[in-house]
């Protein structure tokens, strides 16, 4: 799988090449050190090329344009730099890794989602796929998980929003269930159910722009939990025309984090009646490279903060109740996510005094210092909740959290851990 020569349009000199989110592995074989590079969307072939191309690779970031990519080689001695960047960017177009037209008219091409619903592609792999089987599956995780809710006196007519886990059910059931109860108890408090969840999960697999929609509403063994498209064309139409929320609706393909979500609301039944707006968030790395807040580091996160309040607000001055989920996990660490340190009781409580900090500063609103948490290690923890949460916490500064369970999914012969918590998320007094 090698990257071959092939014939390409000359590219502009203010042309800024962008690297598609694809996956980088470095490999060792008989001829030395290799660069893997595979698509996680399955769109561009896999290709191997030599380890040395990994600095070059690096720049394509949209930021620089092809006559400073030209200038860098020219300054390491490279000769033909304007050679090379020409027939090198033609060839990674050609192999759809760019961000381009080109690559976008083919994706379009094959990845059209099927439908208006979203079918529950985890069910009988993660979960019991027939409602009773799944129903009585998850009332004995919502026992188990009510009898770990820490001590508290919520007013359930502030909670209006959660932070709940997406980990596997048999792992992280209990915590999941539990986490929905003060939104059911909200709606028995209040009286009012409410119309619309705004869902923040994870793109596992990486995206380029970091919030990508769906139009899709989600099929679950409970019933169809229905996307509601016009808030989504609302929103839209808040963001720039380079702000495109549908253009990597792909993500949702086999993402977990979202469909667990829908699943939840599924089973919890003064839930299930809302519509929802889900988003698969990448991870703001910019801003953790930059050390400074996303808005600052990645412009498209401040517009889509900004537009996102701009348009709940918008709902609910229609009188619609609109709710919040963050669905999403904390720390990934052991052999499976390239830490291959034996995980001792000493590391496990090091992993968690550090969740309970990020944790700490959800409870008080301290979306800086939630970031900074994370900025300051390059996330080393590899926690999830990263992007998501600061989202919410940015769109929304007048949310403050309170704590309700913490776990971590430990297996020893695999050396690995998952750690995750659970929260609610409660308006002002």
């Amino acid at each position: 799988m090698a990257v071959v020569v092939i014939e390409s349009a000359m590219l502009s000199p203010d042309f800024r090449p962008k690297l598609r989110a694809l996956r980088a592995e470095l490999i060792e074989d008989e001829e030395g050190s290799k660069l893997h590079l595979s698509d996680p969307r399955g769109i561009a072939p896999e290709v191997e090329m030599a380890a040395e191309y990994g600095a070059f690779l690096a720049l394509l970031t949209g930021a620089r344009p092809v006559s400073e990519l030209e200038q860098w080689l020219r300054e390491r001695g490279v000769e033909d730099a304007s050679e090379f960047v020409q027939g090198f960017l033609g060839q990674l177009d050609e192999l759809l890794m760019l961000e381009s037209d080109h690559f976008r008219e083919q994706a379009a091409l094959i990845e059209e989602p099927e439908g208006d619903v979203r079918r529950a592609r985890f069910a009988g792999r993660s979960y019991p796929a027939e409602a009773g089987e799944l129903r009585e599956y998850l009332d004995d995780k919502l026992r188990e998980g009510l009898k770990r809710l820490a001590p508290t006196t919520l007013d359930a007519s502030r909670v209006v929003g959660i932070v709940t886990p997406h980990i596997d059910f048999h792992r992280g059931g209990h915590t999941e269930t539990a986490s929905y109860i003060p939104l059911v108890k909200n709606v028995e408090a209040t009286g009012k159910p409410f119309d619309l969840f705004i869902v923040l999960g994870i793109a596992h697999k990486g995206v380029a722009y970091p919030f990508a929609a769906t139009g899709q509403s989600f099929e679950t063994p409970f019933g169809v939990i229905e996307t509601d498209i016009e808030f989504m064309n609302a929103l839209d139409q808040s963001l720039p025309d380079e702000d495109d929320i549908l253009a990597e609706e792909w993500v949702h393909g086999d993402e977990h984090s979202l469909e667990f979500s829908a699943v939840m609301l599924g089973f919890h039944e003064k839930l299930a009646p809302a519509k929802i707006a889900p988003f698969a968030v990448g991870g703001f790395w910019e801003a953790l490279k930059s050390k400074g807040s996303p808005e600052d580091a990645e412009p498209e996160v401040a517009r889509f903060v900004a537009a996102l309040r701009k348009t709940v607000l918008q709902w609910e001055s229609r009188g619609k109740k609109v709710g919040f989920i963050a669905s999403v996990d904390g720390a990934h660490v052991g052999t499976q996510f390239g830490d291959s340190t034996t995980l001792t009781p000493d590391r496990l409580e090091e992993i968690e005094r550090a969740d309970k900090v990020w944790i700490e500063d959800v409870e008080r609103g301290e979306r800086a210092e939630f970031h900074a948490h994370f900025a300051r290690d390059f996330n080393r923890f590899h926690v999830d909740a990263h992007p998501a949460v600061y989202t919410l916490m940015a769109a929304f500064p007048e949310l403050r959290g309170a704590f309700l369970d913490y776990d971590q999914a430990y297996h020893p012969d695999q050396n690995i851990v998952v750690s995750f918590a659970s929260m609610a998320l409660l308006a002002p007094a």
